[in-house]
């Protein structure tokens, strides 16, 4: 693996400074900066822990980012009010608490000879990352601005990283199992490299100083506060959490580098570290989940593929010739089910004796907090001819198709080109491929369901079921027909709202390896 941050985890061993040099204040943590270091003026990075996280859980890593820079760098670790920085900065307007918690902590550290001048660095883990972005907005272009944000295992308002007012480094962790989880970075991934496409090219450095998003193998949200167990995570992670530090510090310490006065060897080994923890990223770990996206809608967004394929495969052809006559003219994408409602399936023979057919789809996704942390379709609606419809248009006798095929057997061809795509995504695919066979629960298919009295508007309405009962991912898909050739309403059609590959794929990665599904952890 071409991958320099996991080469440091397999080359080196992190040099652990001793945490008898850290000062406490009540429950707030300084550490001075090591022995060493002599990268110019005293810089500060302003930690901000996570909720219920004890302060001392963040002492290595706070001491791999100090070793991992060349920075006479200072942490602080802030206590929390009850151990949740959320009262203290709820939204931007309402964020001078916390600003002032912060101001305590930077007074800790002047007390023991802190001498460096605002702007001060900012961070935080999980909703210590919320709370230190809405930190770092509201004090945006103020004389208390922050000089650059990190988030761990978590992301700034909407994923909107395009227009966040600090450069943030979002850092997130391959088996975070809750609202940090790889699908949920995937969208600050993408309003990155929408940036970036203005701002000099993906992964130019203009976007790894300003909006660089890596997320790290191995690691859980817990990884990031080491011997705390983060409800709801992925346990256990790849990587001991002794060890974590090595794979966060040097990412950090780049991002640090890029913002600070440093040597030009410096700045372009900084960006050579972002550079390929966020390839890795984009190409790796996101790389089979954001190729399964494309399934469910194309790039221009006029188009369903994962319908166009269903259609393909519901009639059962057996021959490759048969097969070959068949044609998807068009899988037109309806944004708004209202839309999606009023088309129609349509097919022709052409004038070379192929069947096209025009097919329709719509897809719904999740909403509500419990299902917040899922970012792939909960559902693809497709409206296609049935299998009965096709034979009769295509003149195939009954051993020459299959009309008993469900929408359930199209489910069960997501799965496996779920499992398809991830083998085919070299190291990171089959490491996350062995992991869910090793541990993962599987998923589980059941007969459809349909609407009372096959009526198309509350199939249109209606949702396919996708519930984890603990032993596996139970699919059921909502069926409308097929119906026959001869009914008097939509005769011929086969309407199912399907499973998309990405899904599955969002669960191989994270909820498979836990013992139920959930979006919420600390």
């Amino acid at each position: 693996m071409n991958f320099s941050f996991v080469g440091v985890l397999i080359a080196s061993v992190l040099l652990f400074v001793s945490s008898s040099s850290v000062v406490r204040a009540d429950d707030s943590l300084v550490f001075p900066p090591l022995d060493g270091k002599t990268g110019g003026n005293d810089e500060l990075l302003v930690f901000i822990p996570g909720a219920n996280v004890p302060t001392d859980n963040y002492n290595l890593t706070a001491t791999a980012i100090q070793n991992a820079t060349n920075l006479k760098l200072w942490v602080v670790v802030p206590a929390m009010p009850a151990k949740t920085c959320i009262t203290t900065c709820p939204s931007t307007s309402l964020c001078s608490p916390l600003q002032a918690l912060v101001t305590r902590a930077v007074g800790f550290a002047k007390d023991k000879g802190f001498k460096g001048t605002m702007p001060y660095y900012l961070a935080g883990h999980s909703l210590g990352g919320v709370c230190s972005a809405t930190l770092g907005a509201a004090y945006a272009n103020t004389k208390e601005s922050y000089k650059a944000l990190v988030v761990m295992g978590a992301y700034v308002t909407d994923q909107d990283v395009f227009n966040y007012k600090l450069p943030v480094l979002t850092l997130g962790a391959e088996l975070d199992g809750g609202l940090g989880r790889p699908g949920m970075l995937s969208k600050s991934l993408l309003s990155s490299d929408s940036w970036a496409s203005s701002n000099g090219g993906i992964d130019g450095q203009a976007q790894l100083t300003s909006k660089p998003v890596v997320i790290l193998p191995g690691l859980d949200h817990s990884s990031f506060c080491p011997g705390f167990k983060v409800p709801g995570d992925v346990f256990p992670a790849d990587v001991d959490p002794k060890y974590a530090g090595n794979l966060i510090g040097p990412q950090v310490a780049a991002f640090l580098h890029l913002h600070s006065d440093q040597s030009e060897d410096v700045v372009k080994a900084a960006v050579q570290v972002l550079k390929d923890g966020s390839k890795y990223t984009r190409n790796g770990i996101l790389g089979s989940f954001r190729e399964a996206q494309t399934l469910e809608i194309d790039s221009s967004k006029t188009s369903s593929p994962w319908c166009a394929y269903a259609q393909m495969n519901i009639p059962g052809i057996k021959s490759k010739q048969d097969l070959s006559r068949l044609v998807v003219g068009e899988a037109v994408y309806k944004d708004k089910s209202s839309d999606f409602e009023h088309t129609r399936v349509h097919y022709e023979t052409l004038s070379d004796g192929n069947l096209e057919v025009n097919v329709s789809g719509h897809n719904s996704y999740y909403s509500g907090i419990t299902e917040s942390c899922l970012v792939p379709a909960l559902e693809i609606g497709c409206k296609l001819a049935s299998a009965d419809r096709i034979a009769e248009q295509m003149n195939l006798t009954k051993d020459a198709y299959n009309d008993k095929l469900t929408c359930m057997d199209i489910n069960k061809l997501a799965y496996a080109k779920a499992l398809d795509i991830l083998e085919k995504n070299g190291v990171a695919g089959q490491k996350t491929l062995d992991r869910f066979h090793k541990r993962g629960r599987p998923v589980c298919f059941s007969k459809d369901t349909h609407p009372l009295g096959n009526i198309g508007p509350l199939f249109i309405n209606g949702h396919m079921s996708i519930k984890d009962n603990g032993t596996c991912l139970e699919i059921a898909s909502l069926a409308l027909g097929p119906q026959p050739l001869n009914s008097k309403i939509f005769p011929g059609v086969h309407y199912c709202k399907l499973l998309s590959p990405a899904r599955v794929i969002d669960y191989i990665m994270t909820d498979s390896l836990k013992p139920k599904s959930g979006c919420l952890n600390v």
